[in-house]
Formats: C-alpha cells, structure tokens, sequence
C-alpha cells in the first residue's frame, strides 16, 4: 500500500499519484478521473473518453497533414465508376 499526502499548490489541496499507478493505468497529464466517496473512502476511476477526429488531428504535425502530389492526383482524377 502506498501512502501520499496532501499539499498545498496555489489555492489548491493537490496530491501526487505514483508513477508506477499512473503506468498501471495507462494515465498521464490531462487523463480524467472520476472521484466519489464511499463509507468514508475517496475513490478514483479513470473515465475513458474517446477523442474526436478533430482532437486526433490537432495534436498531428501540421506538415503531415498536407496533399503531397499523390493525393492531388487521386483527387482531381475524373470518377471510374458511381462514386461522386
């Protein structure tokens, strides 16, 4: 078992969470956790958010992201079949 302490950061009660749990439990800076209480015991459980398509692009490189010749190509092609 493993002990940690409150601590005091600006206007905030803040604890540490160990970096064997946070490897554990594949958390890192910015993961969000549920908290509730139950008979006088603070639990904390990782809610699992699904990222937007949006949210996966804006942390891409931006240089990955732009049409190279290939898909320049591909998009001014004229259609070969029934897709618009």
């Amino acid at each position: 078992m493993t002990q940690v302490a409150i601590r005091q950061s600006g206007g905030a009660n803040i604890i540490s969470l160990p970096k064997m749990i946070l490897n554990t439990l594949n958390l890192h800076v910015g993961s969000v956790l549920e908290l509730t209480l139950e008979y006088n015991k603070i639990i904390l459980m990782p809610v699992s958010q699904e990222s937007s398509l949006a949210e996966l692009l804006a942390g891409s490189p931006k240089q990955a992201l732009r049409l190279n010749e290939e898909d320049q190509d591909w998009l001014n092609a004229p259609a070969v079949g029934k897709e618009i």
